[in-house]
Order: C-alpha cells, then structure tokens, then sequence
C-alpha cells in the first residue's frame, strides 16, 4: 500500500505539476499577447463558419430516430427504389359538441368539401390547379354510370335478381359489354367521408333531415361514386348506439381526400418538400397542401358547436422544421437573463469594477463555440435536427461556468500573488483555473464522444455537435475569454469606466457596498463552518439515504416509450388532430403494408394466401386486406376455378389477375402493383415487378405488446419462403424500431460515459480515492434525475437518452471542482473542505444557477425537446448541487484522500523579478506546513531555485 501511494503521489504530483506549468506559461503568453489570440479566434472561427455553405436541416423521421441498419429503414428504402408511391393522404376531422350527425353539420360537411374543390393555387409551371387536377382518379361507377348499367342489365337479364351489397357490374354483364363501358367510365377524385352516403349533388343536401342522416348511417353499405361496399360507421368516432345496437349519435366524422403524387415533376434530392418516410412530392401537389391546410385553417364562419381539425401529409415535416427553429425567442431571453446575472456576478456594483462588456464578450464566445460547432460539422455533411436547437443554450451555460471558475481563480490570488505584475498575476490564475476546467471540459468531452457512438442517428449527430462545442469552448475560455480579461484587469486597474473603456476616471475610490462580496463572504464565512458541524454530517447522510432510497424506487416506475409527435408543439393544428385521432379512434391499430418484390408471382401466388392466413391467426393482427384473396373470390365466382393453395401458369394468373383489377371490386387494388409495362384492359397483365397488401393490428398496449407484434409479423413474413423481397412495413414501426433499442443504447451510453468520467478524473485528479468520490457523486445525481423523469412524466426516450448524458457532463462539474481544490490545498481534512468550499463554492453555485437560468424559461415552451430539456437540467440543478456541495464536501471531511504530497514552487533569483514566484507556486495558497513536512531547496543552471514540499501524511 505504501509503494502504492509513493506511486500515485508521484503520478499526481507530475500531473499536476506539468498541467499547471503549462496553464502558468500558456496564461503568461495570452497575457503578453491579448489582441493577436482576440484576432486569431476571430479568424479561426470565421473559417469553421464557411461550413455553413454544407449545412443542411434533416427532416425524415426514418433518418433521425431509427437504426439505419434496421429493418424498417431497409423497406423504406426498398420502398422508394421499387414501389414509390404515388398516393398522398390529406385528412379532417369534424367534432361536434353533442352529436355530428345531423342534418346542418352534415350540410356543413358539404360546404367545406364544396370550398375544397373551388381552391386553387399555382403548380411548378405557374399555372393555375384545382383539386381535380392533383387528387388520385379512381373509375367513377355511381350515380348517372350505375343507372345506365342498370337499365342494360335489365334488358338484357330481366329475370335476374335485384341490386346488392355484394353485386358486381363486371359479373353481371358480359365482359365485352362491360370492358366498352368501363374504358368510356368517367373518374372522380377518391375522397372518402359520410357524404359518400349521398354522392355530391347539392339538391340532395338541401331536403336532409336529422333523421335521413341516422338511417343513412345504419342502412347505407355502398359508396354512391364508386359503387364499392362501405361501413360508414368506421369513419365515426365517440359513437353511441341504442339497445339494438343501431348509430344514434357520434362525437365526430373523418374524412379522407386521397392525392395523386405528380412523379414525373419531382425534383430529386428536394428535402424540403420530404413529408417524412421518404415520401417525396412534386411542388403542384405540395402547393396545393399548403392552400388546402390554410383553408380549413381560416374556416371562421364554421356553425356553432362544431369544430375543424385538419391534417395534411405535408403537416409533420413542415411542422418538425419550424419547431427546430420555433423556440429562438427563449435563446434570445436566455441570454439577456445570463448577461445580466453574469455581470451582477462578475463585477461590483460601481463604474469602474462593473464588467458589462466582458460578460457580453463572454457570452459572446459561447456563441462562437456554436459557430465552431456547427460549421465543422456540416462541413462534414453531419445534419442538424430537431434537439440540436437547444446546443446555444447548453454553450451558453458551459460557457458561463468556465467563466466564473478563471474569474473566481483570479480574485482567489493571495496577498503575496496581488503584488506581482499582472501578466503573472493571469498566469498564476489560470494555472488553477486551467486545470478546474480541463478536468470538467474533458469529461464533459469524453461523455458526448461516448454518446457519439450510438445507432441512433439523432443522438449520434447531437452528440458530436456537442463535443465538437465543448472543445471549441474550452479553446475559446482559454484564448478569447480570458484575452479580454486580461485587457478589462487592465481597464480596471488603470480607473477606467466599465462600459465606456475610453474613459477615464479621475482620484477614483470604490464606494464601501460595492466591496462586499456577499457569495464568498457566504461560503467562507458561514456556509463552510456550517456543513462541517457533527449533526449536520449526521444529517446529511441520513437525507442522501432517504434520497437514495425513495429515487432507487422511483426509477424502477420508469418507463420507456419514443413517438416522434412529442416533437409537434402542443399548440400545433397537426397535435390538436392526433389528439382527436387517438381519442376518437383508438382500437383502429397500426395498419401496415406487406411488400413483396420481383416473385416468380404464377408459381408463388398461393403463398400470399398462405401468408394471410397466417398473419390472421397471430394474436396481434386484427385484419389483413388481401387482393389475393379478393381476386381468388372473384375468380371462382367468375370461372368456379378455386385457385387457392396451388401454383397457375403464366398465361392464366396474367387473365385472372387483368380481369379482377378490372372489376368494380378489384379496381381499388390496381394501384397496390407495379407492373413492368402498363395495365391495360381486356388484356393480360404485364410481368408483375412488386406489389402489397395491406394488414392491421389491433390496439396494443406500449412497447411490451407492440415490439413483440412487429417481430412476429416480421417473422411470419420472413417464414413465407417468398424467392425475392417481403418485408412488412407500419408507419408506427419507425416508433418500435426506436423503443426497441433505446433502453439498451441508454444502459450502455451512460455506463459508458459513468466509465469516461471515472478514467478521465482519475487521470487528471490522479487520485483513486477522489475519482471514485466523484463518480459517486455523479451516479447519486443520475439516479435522482431519473427518479424524477418519472414522477414528471417523462419516458425513456432519444430526448432524454441526450439529457442524461447531458446530466453526467454537467453534474461532473460541481463535484470535480472540489474534489481537486480538497487534493490541492493543505491542513487536516475539515480545514482543507473549509478551504474547498470557501473558494470553489462561489463559481460552482454560480456556473450551476447560471445553467439553470438558461433553461429555465423553457418551462413555457411547446416543445416536447425544450420541455424534457428543463425538467431534467432542474433535476440536474437541484441534485448535482446537493451532491457536489452538500455531500461531497461532507463525504471528504469524514473519508477524504490526503492531498498531494509533493508540490513545487519555483522562486526566481534573476533581476526581474527578484524573490517572487513564477512558474509553479504552492497549489493554491501558502499555507503553514505540518510538523511532518521536509523542505529541500536545489538551484538550477539558470539560477532558478526550486523548493521542493515532501510530507508524508496529514
């Protein structure tokens, strides 16, 4: 144990040693030379900026939030290769205070699907469109088309049956009969709502009664346009029903409007017009979705009682980029609060001690460290989202705390360092201060490098945007900041007004209040002799138990869930919709599609049967909507040909397959293939290249039914034994694919980073004692803060994945400044954490209240980041403090480490500076050696006299 400690003294002696001889001569230099680091940082950072020319927003939840190795990326991208879609899904909701069916909101309905249609706006040509010019066309076989039908059926069948649910026109004519009809069929805009009950004939309308529309309800199974069977009860929400089980009344209606996606005018590359999910859209149909979602939007004159909830598939991207960049107002007074309490902090309350302009030229190089940080990055393509928002606000906090430890340090010079020149005097400063923040920049460095190197795109690119700013404001305190300190300590002691540095003040003497320095005179004077007191110890280590215990427990409440909604503001259109989805349609489930690629499809047709009825007996699925199935129907009922369960021949799936896309029932599917070639009628279908189906599950309960779901429906789809591709893809997957790896990548990031921080203090601090007081302190915080996280209602996911990490670099700070300070200083244990926390108490407080203020009016953010961000970063306040201040200090005068047992002074002997210290003073003040101590003085060939301190224990 002996040759242990001799070991470790030494490590820490040399470390020490060598970082504050390199601080000591570093300071020396930047005190020499103020404007040439001023101007070179300047440059540097004005050179970082021109990476700004690559930056560019990432909008695509798949490429935020996802494994990009994941499954649900692989079929995304599958997807836009092989199967782009060419369909676009605008909805609106209608809630009603009491009951939405009736007879004016339903004329109400009318009115706003009239206003829908009479819209226009301009394409990428500049020409003037309408909704039927960008909407998705589907044959139109209702109203005057279906009568026509009739009237031939009747001539030529007189003795057939009557129209029903399940009638087909394609069954009941002859087929040549029916396929001259259908290619002289009009098309009308696939729009999907109640007014499907009635089509769109105005007159219709007018006479409607409370009544009509409840037997409309209850009776109706067919859309009137498009001839296909329909449950109008499905598009209803809140619905109540009578004893026998019939419609009486609904809380609101949902409507559909289903748009064509222009592919041949999308611009490739285009980002800004990507909705998410790789969806891109050409500019006429994204116009229009502008002008749609103003209209309904601006619907002022709506009748009382009923209300208007649009969403549009534009909605979600265009509202996640103006979210990124919403909540600028709460940076703008986030720095107004920080300049204020900095130079309150900063200086003294007369006109030549207050330091206006230093507390905005620091602030000022926080924001330059946000320069640095984001040019760099995107110089490097890395992207910026929708949490990277809140990176000036974290600078500007880090920043702060850097400032107060080098100001702090330098107003900590005895009364023997006061009397050198002031170039040695900023030396001697941040000889002390250069170590403080270089342990706590390094750890908060190596926690973000961590965090760098998760799978998780968001987090990854957040984290690397954070550690690249945190080594640029390390850089930055160091050069810029403590440059203009140098300049406003000269400004100062040469009786120069603090705002206006031209001038001059004459027989100047402070006034007596301004030299009152209440927050040292605080921690010296009171608090440092306070928390040193026996019942005090007692106490507080019988609270840190308490606290432990009750947050052990509460951790254990929390939980884990991820929805890339949380990042619509609350107060958004597109919020206030999904809110009424969730409330009015939740036991919908997550519908999802089945892809399936290039098939040997006459051969392999049976096994998308087979797939069906397999996902139909898991547990998860509630329905699956399989054109196979509907084709073998229609086939058998077209030929008595059962084809379930069996290979075809080319030439017969080819007929089969033209003649069901071609049916009114099969008609809705044409657009679920990809063909090589173009589908036409009366013919055989050409090659098949992709095609999908669709499936839904039913309501799941949070990730421990949802993640299981979407495995074994992979897993099924997987078990088809498909020659090509087939994957199942859900737009909530995206959500799953994240829940499914979150807690893992939180486990491992934060042990990781708890790994970092113990490695990089035992380094620095050189002290195995006190690095582990440190992490404990550290792990303590953590555990509070998450304990917290779920009394607050915040889950585990990618936001607060960043906060805690986050949490361990800040929480690092308050506990290894006075941990270093307890090793630095000398005296028995209650005398060095009196000394601890009388001089490192003062900046700790300050830098961590200033993080604090610079969070803390995003507690009226909108923002689900912004609010995540305050309720953690108050967690991290309240508890990094107690533990850094409270029971460290405590901890350390009970089982604290000695301190270093050799330190260096190197007194001068030349005629500059005779008999004053240089290079490598006593660690922080000159303190009366213990009985134990042995001096031995050596003289060097320069005739610097070095005093070397030995002591053997405390």
């Amino acid at each position: 144990m002996g040759n242990d400690g001799n070991c470790m003294s030494r490590l820490s002696a040399t470390v020490v040693n060598s970082l504050e001889g390199f601080f000591y001569r570093f300071g020396k230099v930047a005190a020499t030379y103020p404007w040439a680091l001023i101007a070179g940082c300047f440059v540097a950072t004005g050179l970082a900026c021109l990476g700004f020319l690559n930056f560019y927003v990432e909008q695509k939840p798949e490429r935020l939030w996802i494994p990009q190795g994941s499954d649900y990326v692989k079929t995304l991208d599958w997807q836009a290769e092989n199967f782009p879609q060419d369909q676009r899904v605008q909805m609106m909701i209608f809630e009603a205070e009491d009951n939405v069916l009736t007879a004016e909101y339903v004329r109400e309905m009318f009115r706003i699907h009239e206003d829908i249609r009479a819209a226009t706006t301009v394409d990428g040509y500049g020409r003037t469109i309408t909704q039927e010019d960008v909407c998705y066309r589907v044959p139109a076989l209702g109203g005057e088309q279906r009568k026509e039908l009739w009237n031939i059926r009747r001539q030529l069948f007189p003795d057939l049956e009557e129209e029903s649910d399940d009638f087909d026109w394609s069954l009941a004519l002859d087929k040549e009969i029916y396929y001259q009809f259908y290619a002289k069929m009009p098309t009308a805009c696939l729009e999907i709502s109640l007014l499907e009950m009635w089509g769109y004939n105005s007159s219709v309308y007018e006479s409607l009664t409370d009544q009509d529309v409840t037997d409309a309800v209850n009776g109706v199974k067919m859309a009137q346009t498009f001839s296909y069977p329909m449950n109008f009860t499905d598009f209803l929400g809140g619905v109540t029903r009578n004893a026998s089980g019939h419609v009486t009344g609904a809380k609101a209606a949902l409507t559909y409007l289903i748009m064509r996606v222009n592919r041949s005018e999308v611009t490739l590359g285009d980002s800004s017009r990507h909705a998410g999910l790789s969806e891109e859209v050409d500019i006429g149909l994204y116009n229009w979705e502008g002008t749609y979602i103003q209209l309904l939007l601006n619907q002022s004159d709506l009748l009382p009682g009923l209300k208007l909830f649009p969403e549009s598939q534009r909605s979600f991207g265009e509202i996640s980029s103006d979210t990124i960049f919403g909540d600028v107002i709460y940076l703008v007074f986030g720095e107004a609060t920080l300049f204020i309490y900095v130079q309150l902090m900063l200086g003294k309350f007369n006109m030549v001690e207050n330091r206006p302009l230093l507390s905005l030229l620091g602030i000022l190089s926080t924001f330059m460290a946000v320069g640095l940080s984001f040019g760099l990055c995107s110089a490097f393509s890395l992207p910026y989202g929708p949490v990277h928002s809140i990176l000036p606000l974290l600078m500007l906090g880090l920043g702060v705390d850097d400032m107060f430890v080098i100001v702090q340090c330098f107003n900590n010079l005895n009364e023997e360092e006061r009397r050198l020149e002031l170039r040695q005097r900023m030396a001697t400063a941040l000889r002390h201060a250069g170590v403080a923040i270089t342990v706590t920049s390094i750890t908060d460095f190596a926690a973000f490098f961590i965090g760098a190197t998760t799978v998780l795109p968001a987090l990854r690119s957040f984290c690397i945007y954070s550690a690249v700013g945190i080594a640029s404001l390390y850089f930055l305190q160091l050069t810029f900041f403590f440059s203009w300190f140098t300049l406003d300590q000269r400004r100062l002691e040469d009786n120069r007004n603090g705002l206006i540095w031209c001038y001059k003040h004459k027989n100047w003497t402070p006034n007596e209040c301004s030299q009152h320095e209440f927050c040292q005179s605080f921690f010296g004077n009171i608090y440092s002799r306070f928390i040193l007191l026996k019942p005090v110890k007692v106490l507080v280590l019988l609270i840190t138990a308490i606290l432990f215990g009750s947050c052990a427990w509460g951790v254990s409440g929390l939980r884990q869930e991820f929805n890339p909604i949380w990042f619509i503001p609350r107060s958004s259109y597109l919020f206030q919709f999904l809110d009424r989805i969730y409330l009015y349609y939740p036991s919908a489930g997550e519908r999802g599609t089945v892809y399936l690629g290039a098939l040997d499809y006459p051969q392999e047709v049976y096994k998308v049967g087979q797939l069906t009825e397999e996902m139909l007996g898991n547990e998860y699925i509630s329905h699956v909507d399989s054109w196979y199935d509907a084709m073998a129907n229609y086939t058998m009922r077209d030929l008595g040909e059962d084809i379930r369960n069996k290979p075809l021949n080319d030439t017969f799936f080819s007929h089969i397959l033209s003649t069901f896309l071609f049916s009114p029932m099969g008609s809705k599917y044409q657009s679920y293939f990809h063909f090589d070639g173009n589908l036409t009628i009366a013919r055989p279908t050409p090659p098949v290249l992709a095609c999908k189906f669709d499936y839904g599950h039913r309501n799941l309960d949070g990730p421990a039914e949802q993640i299981p779901a979407m495995d074994q429906v992979k897993q099924i789809v997987k078990d088809a034994g498909f020659s090509d591709f087939a994957a199942p893809i859900a737009f909530e997957y995206s959500s799953w694919e994240t829940d499914k790896v979150i807690f893992g990548e939180l486990i491992r990031n934060l042990c990781l980073a708890m790994a970092a921080v113990l490695i990089m203090t035992l380094i620095l601090l050189a002290n195995v004692m006190a690095s582990i007081y440190v992490l404990l302190s550290v792990a303590l915080t953590l555990l509070d803060v998450m304990a917290l996280m779920t009394w607050w209602g915040l889950t585990v996911d990618i936001i607060t994945c960043i906060n805690l990490v986050l949490c361990i670099g800040l929480c690092v700070d308050y506990s290894a400044h006075i941990a270093l300070h307890f090793l630095q200083v000398k005296g028995d244990r209650n005398e060095r954490v009196r000394q601890s926390v009388r001089d490192m108490g003062p900046p700790v407080i300050n830098g961590a209240f200033s993080t604090f203020l610079a969070f803390v009016l995003l507690a009226n953010s909108d923002s689900h980041v912004f609010l995540s961000f305050f309720k953690i970063f108050f967690g991290v306040f309240i508890f990094g403090v107690y533990h850094g201040l409270v029971f460290l200090p405590v901890l350390l005068s009970l089982i604290g480490p000695p301190s270093y047992s050799t330190s260096h002074r190197v007194v001068s002997a030349d005629s500059e500076t005779p008999n004053v210290e240089l290079e490598l003073k006593e660690q922080l003040h000159s303190h009366s050696l213990p009985e134990t101590a042995r001096e031995k003085e050596r003289v060097d060939a320069q005739g610097k006299v070095y005093v070397e301190v030995s002591q053997g224990g405390e």
